[in-house]
């Protein structure tokens, strides 16, 4: 995903780039502000498989295979290092072995931290002086002290040439030194900022991005079935609630320009969908955080009507609200995630998942929820209410909210699946945020956990039903040179009565006989080594092939992979190809190319096999 954005944004021209991209923020930032640590003098201590295993693997493939044009150093330290003044990382990892050439630059105030933070250096002379010879050609705020570090002798005038030399380099490749008409992206008018086109590409991105985590048809007290998607032509009267149903600033996160135009809210995209012969209400009911919910107001909304419509989630942003008679006094919404913060809880913040409970427990409307939000939310009091119809996670929408009504009322199906595990809110009392082990219970991501989760990474659900079948693996033409290299195919059956797409996940995982060779979680229950979306139509199937080679079945030796000579082997031995239900065991060797059983396996029977 990381080089798909980072070639998007460069552009494919052969001789300038269109926007330099900036792979961010290296290397193992994982904390914010949690457990008395600040990020600004945070020391990740990282053993050399979690480094090769996790945090670098996705800088590899940003600069080796993207073409990034810069990486960004991080706050922290890594093993003792500040990261802007580690030469580990910056000239042995990033310049030696993945042979970067272009710009590292500092987050910001990260230079200064060196010394005002981490402690690291004596003097802000001496900072700037470590993190120049180690590989940061340019500081996010101030590289002044350059000067004293230069007058003093810590550095060489070769130093500040070889990071202007980079520098250069890349405004170069941006066309600033060039008259106009040579450079292909400055014929781009200012008219394509904002246009039908890109708010289009907003709204497909919502379509194709969201989350269909629940989806129960209820029974009513007369009438058929109900649930998503909603009927429009069925419809009269329809609640919308919640603090994120109407608020334009909310939707978008943060870190973001002024939109070129107005921003859709959720409340106005299904009001525009259902025209105006349908009674569409709004009703906030609750703030984010730091108000008592209105109960009383939310049984209201969802008593006599069709539907109720929550929107609710967690905020990036700090909302200036007004509050009481007249606007008697302001107050904010406080932030409950993004930069600068880790959760103390995973829970939805404030009352709001009173209000829904309030709406369930007195009415018996039909409830959807709609979660608005960056990471996990554990919801299991909604996944497990027999009142609650269907829950669907879209994110931070931005300009795109007009794409949650097309899913809601069945326009299109939804087929977004989970890049994220969706844990219980426990995990974050029995896991220490601090530490950056991956493998120590309870475990780290879904390659590693041993709790129970609530949703699945890659959980997704469809208003149609889809079936595997046919899977099996054949060599690829250079098997000679790669006894491992092999094609994952599988036939993706649509089973319902709706076209609608489907992302299919690869994964490898370690067989039985393998799991019992090697130490406790020294191997990931699986990973994830490709994904491909097709569209399928009613009856039809379509065909899905996922390269695989030794590369993917690469891990650390030991915790001490680097240090060791080590580093990524490829392990050999059992392994169990799956992708969706359809599970293949395969046989990894050195020499010998890849064997596969005959027979397909359905997960079921493999995971009482295991």
């Amino acid at each position: 995903m990381g080089v798909s954005f980072v070639k998007g944004i460069q552009g494919g021209d052969k001789t300038y780039i269109k926007v330099g991209a900036t792979c961010k923020h290296f290397a193992a930032y994982s904390l914010e502000n949690a457990d008395g640590y600040s990020r600004l003098s945070f020391n990740a201590s990282v053993s050399q498989r979690d480094a090769v295993d996790t945090y670098l693997p996705a800088f590899e493939a940003c600069v080796t295979e993207g073409h990034a044009q810069s990486v960004m150093c991080s706050y922290n330290a890594v093993n003792g290092f500040p990261t802007c003044a580690s030469p580990d990382l910056l000239q042995k990892q990033l310049r030696q072995e993945w042979t970067f050439p272009g710009v590292v630059v500092s987050d910001c105030g990260a230079v200064e931290g060196v010394f005002r933070n981490h402690k690291f250096a004596k003097s802000m002379a001496e900072g700037a002086a470590d993190t120049l010879k180690a590989g940061t050609d340019m500081s996010c705020a101030d590289y002044s002290y350059l000067r004293d570090s230069l007058n003093e002798g810590l550095i060489e005038q070769i130093d500040i040439d070889m990071a202007l030399m980079r520098v250069l380099t890349q405004r170069f490749q941006l066309g600033m030194f060039n008259p106009p008409e040579q450079q292909p992206w400055s014929t781009i008018p200012m008219e394509v900022v904002g246009s039908q086109r890109h708010l289009e590409a907003a709204i497909e991105a919502v379509r194709k991005g969201s989350v269909l985590l629940k989806n129960k048809k209820l029974m009513p007290h007369h009438g058929s079935p109900k649930g998503l998607p909603l009927d429009a032509s069925m419809l009269k009267k329809v609640s919308v609630l919640g603090p994120f149903a109407n608020s334009p600033e909310m939707l978008l996160g943060n870190y973001y320009g002024t939109p070129a135009g107005p921003v859709t809210t959720p409340f106005e995209a299904i009001k525009a969908y259902l025209g105006d012969g349908v009674d569409v209400q709004l009703h906030e009911g609750t703030r984010v955080t730091g108000y008592a919910p209105n109960s009383e107001d939310a049984i209201n909304a969802c008593t006599d009507r069709d539907v109720c419509i929550f929107f609710v989630g967690s905020s990036m942003i700090a909302v200036h609200e007004q509050q009481g008679p007249g606007n008697a006094y302001a107050m904010w919404s406080g932030t409950t995630e993004g930069e600068g913060f880790d959760r103390s809880h995973i829970r939805l913040p404030g009352s709001q998942e009173e209000i829904i409970k309030a709406a369930a427990v007195n009415t018996d409307t039909l409830i959807i929820v709609v979660l608005v939000h960056g990471g996990p939310l554990d919801i299991s009091w909604l996944e497990k209410s027999d009142r609650i119809s269907g829950i669907l996670s879209a994110w931070y929408p931005g300009q795109g909210a007009a794409g949650i009504a097309d899913i809601l009322f069945g326009k299109t199906s939804p087929s977004g699946k989970l890049p994220v595990t969706f844990y219980y809110d426990n995990y974050t009392t029995i896991q220490t945020m601090s530490s950056m082990d991956m493998r120590s219970w309870p475990g780290r991501t879904y390659r590693y956990l041993q709790e129970p989760e609530l949703y699945a990474f890659s959980h997704g659900l469809s208003y149609t039903t889809f079936e595997y079948q046919k899977l099996a693996l054949k060599a690829f033409p250079n098997a000679a040179a790669d006894p491992n290299a092999f094609t994952a195919q599988v036939e993706v059956h649509n089973t319902g009565n709706m076209e609608a797409d489907e992302v299919v996940h690869l994964f490898v995982a370690p067989g039985p006989a393998l799991l019992e060779a090697t130490p406790v979680a020294a191997l990931p229950r699986k990973s994830l080594k490709g994904f491909a979306r097709v569209t399928v139509k009613p009856g039809q199937h379509q065909t899905v092939q996922l390269p695989l080679s030794s590369k993917d079945f690469q891990y650390a030796a030991s915790d001490n992979a680097v240090q060791d000579g080590s580093s990524l082997q490829i392990v050999h031995g059992d392994w169990v190809v799956h992708m969706g239900t359809e599970y293949v065991p395969c046989a990894v060797s050195p020499v010998v190319p890849l064997r596969h059983d005959v027979e397909t396996v359905k997960a079921s029977q493999w995971l009482s096999q295991t």
